[in-house]
């Protein structure tokens, strides 16, 4: 995707998440960056390098099986893959504060790998008025994945809404999807096959 296709691309979609809280971007991570960021993955899988995926922060956290079933690692700038995600999105963070005016200031991220059979239950990001996490991002490794293969992100419209989802969103490679934190409920629903991903999130600063 060229540059300009980029911008305009981003530009579209921060407007939808202004609009809905949500929006998807495909193709939006080149394809070589997808497949190096797929093989770090791979490789520190082959390490043992991932923990289980639990709920809640540091001295708060859980790991409850039966709402989520994945494992993770977090990602940093001592690999090269790694430190090209991060720059790219410090490109949608300067994008969406140029436009939205949030004041996003930090962004942590993770790899995320689900087994056959692995979800996450329906949930938000961030608690109503927290502002730990504003905006949620996350994008796919996975290339040719198909609606049978499950796993899609199911996202609603707001937090009391108990009605048909809003969108199902397929996890192909390259995808990125980007939500509201404190307002867009969604889940993981289960997979047919492993499934590989990253999740993040931008803070605004404390105090």
């Amino acid at each position: 995707m060229a540059a300009a296709d980029v911008n305009n691309d981003l530009a579209a979609a921060i407007e939808r998440l202004s609009e809905d809280g949500f929006a998807v971007v495909d193709d939006f991570v080149p394809p070589a960056l997808v497949r190096r960021l797929a093989e770090r993955l791979d490789n520190l899988q082959a390490a043992d390098a991932l923990a289980t995926a639990g709920l809640g922060r540091e001295g708060e956290r859980q790991v409850d099986r039966s709402i989520r079933r994945a494992a993770i690692r977090w990602l940093d700038e001592s690999d090269a893959a790694e430190a090209d995600l991060l720059a790219l999105a410090e490109t949608i963070r300067i994008a969406i504060n140029g436009r939205l005016f949030l004041g996003l200031f930090h962004f942590e991220c993770n790899f995320i790998s689900y087994p056959v059979g692995g979800f996450y239950r329906r949930h938000l990001d961030s608690l109503a008025g927290a502002r730990n996490r504003v905006i949620s991002f996350t994008t796919y490794l996975d290339p040719d994945w198909q609606a049978e293969d499950g796993g899609a992100l199911r996202i609603w419209r707001a937090p009391d809404d108990v009605g048909p989802p809003a969108l199902d969103v397929l996890p192909r490679a390259g995808r990125v999807a980007l939500m509201l934190s404190e307002e867009i409920p969604h889940e993981v629903l289960p997979t047919n096959r492993p499934r590989r991903a990253i999740a993040g999130w931008w803070r605004v600063a404390s105090g």
